[in-house]
């Protein structure tokens, strides 16, 4: 199943190539990749470039044991590699999403660090207009010293500019002390970090106005008090569909400290970007915090700055990419949903003459991130077959340049103005995703966040394609070969399979917990990373192409590359395995269920009975009628894509693994395959993970999840045959 658009299962690589197959060769390391190794990473996110292009600020996630906060913390390096990466913004809270002012002087942050406003006597200031809130913001928050609040055409009063207020109070309850991510900013020249804010609820996001006097932050709806006293007495309720806590856009003033809020409406803004004359902020817009509204039904609208009104609604199937007004503000980019509702197609809109001119009619793969340069021009990076592809756009002539000399991986791009400096995250299969600036055709790596990896034992990678002789479409995927690869020689193989179904498997430095190739690499295996017809990389067709199908076409793509590994001689065919989470779960069981040429599998929050997964999860109904069917008036047509319903077909013995709260893939989808298989007395293994989503979250969970995996492996493979 989906679970990040931008998030996720994507790893990808920035290729040049005229082969079929391309190879990064290895250096000889020194030990075999454990568990615990993948888990210990630390990650990098977000790379900001400074608008004169000097400087990169960006985050480092350090894995913590369970029970501990989450560590992550604001560092900075400089373009011209004149001094290595430091540590810049620390504490003792989580610090991240660093935004540059537009001068550069300036770095704001959210962060849930404590907070100098909650306490009296704070020498800091924050307040929030006069207006009609729903009861979640403590009255004496609000500045009764006007009577309206501040417009963007109001010069602040004296008052307003140096207030004399009251002592700050506190807005957070002990259970939530320090739980909130506010805003706060510290001046690139020094000195301690400051709050901005101290909102009940805390501060999902936010984006500085072009001017630099106001940002524009979204913030969930908190409890009003009656509805804390209810559940402090145990006297509460939650109403399905029927009480909802809505993400509104708020406005916050440099000058004045004070917060106020845009968005009245009973509606979820999810995504904002500002106007280049501060008239307006586009928005991406879904009429409920629904999970499945947020991806299906959202809409694109502007909203004016001094109303808080929608001026314009500019698209009314809004896909995943988040709307951006160009630097001169004549043109937007977006996305839409197209017919069937699996992907989206991009566009950039001329705002004076509604037209529209559609990218994918100029660039190949699946699109995925943008952002406008000087003279109108569009920085797009796309997914193609396996590896990104950066391009600069000109809508003028409607040409496209590629972007050279790219290390192989390039995503989270962030770009001076003018398009001269870019800074990106780059990953190969042997350096893990580091920051990087590209700067006068010329590309260097900036950090060295996890220098352990250069001890790791690794294999090659390359990118591989097969054909599906059913159909005989082009199916593109990733292997990866074990340290010391013997040519001629067939190895234990593992076929690894990515979920989505809409993402895909890419040449790079695979190690996280859900995307582990060089760990079973490192461990001795081959690993085929299949991107079967679903997958993002070739086209919105192609993505299409499994639409109301699961368990068809991309299975059949599956096996063909499992044939295909054989047939090149890098497989034992005797000693294969398969795994997968999430759609890559429900691929599992479905194998499982239908073939038995696999010796052990692993399938991870995995879809297994259709119908109970559509009256049970968050993503219900729309994703789930687009892949199976859903709406089907026959039980019949439901069970044809459910592995349970074919669990006596299954002969393989099988590693369940859940997370306790998931809500995506629910836990009772991993129970009912389980205990089918135990009613039937085959062999299989169920472990939950208690607390975790969708996505496992806490280190010990995660090595232990892919310990069992590997041991499961080794206890059902047989031993390797002379001469093979």
């Amino acid at each position: 199943m989906h679970v990040s658009h931008s998030v996720s299962y994507r790893r990808a690589c920035f290729l040049a190539f005229a082969s079929l197959l391309l190879s990064f060769p290895c250096h000889a390391q020194k030990h075999t990749v454990q568990p615990a190794d993948i888990a210990g990473l630390r990650s990098i996110e977000t790379p900001k470039i400074s608008p004169d292009g000097k400087l990169i600020a960006y985050t480092v996630t350090t894995p913590m044991p369970a029970g501990k906060p989450r560590n992550t913390h604001i560092w900075l390096v400089s373009t011209d590699h004149s001094s290595p990466a430091r540590l810049f913004v620390s504490g003792s809270g989580d610090d991240s999403s660093p935004a540059w002012s537009p001068d550069g002087r300036t770095l704001v942050f959210l962060s849930n660090r404590p907070n100098p406003l909650a306490s009296p006597g704070s020498p800091f200031h924050f307040s929030v207009a006069p207006g009609n809130y729903r009861g979640d913001i403590p009255k004496e928050l609000i500045d009764t010293s006007s009577s309206t609040p501040p417009t963007q055409s109001q010069t602040p009063t004296p008052q307003q500019k140096d207030p004399q207020p009251q002592p700050p109070v506190s807005v957070s309850s002990g259970d939530n002390e320090g739980k909130d991510m506010q805003l706060w900013s510290i001046s690139l020249d020094g000195g301690e970090a400051q709050p901005l804010t101290n909102l009940p609820g805390g501060i999902k996001s936010f984006e500085w106005s072009k001017d630099g006097k106001q940002i524009a932050f979204l913030r969930t709806d908190s409890d009003t008090p009656e509805e804390s006293a209810r559940k402090k007495k145990k006297d509460d309720r939650e109403i399905i569909d029927g009480e909802y806590h809505f993400d509104r856009l708020w406005l916050y003033d440099i000058d004045t400290h004070q917060a106020r809020l845009l968005s009245r409406q009973d509606v979820n803004v999810d995504s904002i970007d500002w106007s280049p004359d501060g008239t307006g902020i586009l928005a991406r817009v879904s009429p409920t915090p629904r999970i499945d509204d947020y991806w299906r039904v959202s809409v694109v609208e502007i909203f004016s700055t001094s109303s808080g009104e929608i001026t314009q609604v500019i698209e009314k199937k809004s896909g995943y990419e988040t709307p951006i007004y160009s630097l001169d503000g004549q043109n937007i980019s977006y996305s839409r949903f197209t017919q069937k509702r699996i992907t989206d197609e991009h566009f950039i809109r001329n705002l004076a003459t509604g037209k529209d001119i559609r990218l994918e009619d100029k660039l190949d793969g699946t699109l995925y991130e943008m952002r406008w340069l000087t003279g109108n021009r569009l920085l797009v990076n796309a997914f193609v077959h396996a590896h990104t592809e950066a391009h600069i756009f000109d809508p003028a002539t409607l040409s496209a340049t590629q972007l050279g000399h790219l290390t192989p991986t390039a995503l989270d791009f962030d770009a001076t103005k003018d398009g001269s400096s870019i800074a990106f995250l780059s990953e190969t299969p042997t350096q893990p995703a580091e920051v990087t600036v590209w700067h006068a055709e010329n590309t260097t790596v900036l950090s060295d966040t996890n220098p352990q990896t250069k001890n790791w034992a690794l294999g090659e990678q390359r990118e591989v394609q097969w054909i599906n002789p059913k159909d005989h479409r082009i199916i593109y995927g990733v292997l990866t070969l074990p340290p010391g690869y013997t040519p001629g020689k067939r190895y234990k193989t593992a076929i690894h399979i990515h979920g989505g179904p809409e993402e895909s498997f890419t040449v790079g430095f695979s190690a996280t917990w859900y995307n582990y190739a060089l760990l079973l690499a490192s461990q001795g295996y081959v690993v085929l990373q299949p991107n079967y017809r679903g997958s993002s990389g070739q086209s919105i067709d192609f993505t299409e192409a499994n639409y109301q199908d699961g368990g068809g076409g991309d299975f059949a793509d599956v096996m063909a590359g499992t044939d295909w590994v054989i047939q090149q001689g890098y497989a034992d065919p005797d000693r294969m395995v398969i795994a997968g989470w999430s759609y890559g779960g429900f691929m599992t069981s479905w194998a499982v269920t239908h073939t038995d040429r696999f010796k052990a599998a692993m399938a991870g929050a995995a879809v297994t009975d259709v119908y109970s997964m559509a009256t049970t999860t968050d993503i219900a109904p729309s994703y789930l009628d687009a892949l199976y069917n859903v709406y089907a008036k026959s039980y019949k047509d439901l069970d044809l894509h459910s592995p349970v319903r074919f669990a006596a077909n299954c002969h393989t013995p099988t590693l369940v693994l859940h997370g306790g709260a998931d809500v995506r893939v629910p836990l009772s989808q991993g129970q009912e395959f389980y205990h089918a298989l135990r009613f039937l007395n085959r062999e299989a293994v169920m472990v939950i993970y208690p607390r975790e989503p969708h996505i496992f979250r806490e280190t010990e969970h995660q090595i232990d999840s892919l310990t069992r995996e590997l041991d499961w492996f080794s206890q059902h493979l047989p031993p390797e045959t002379a001469g093979r």
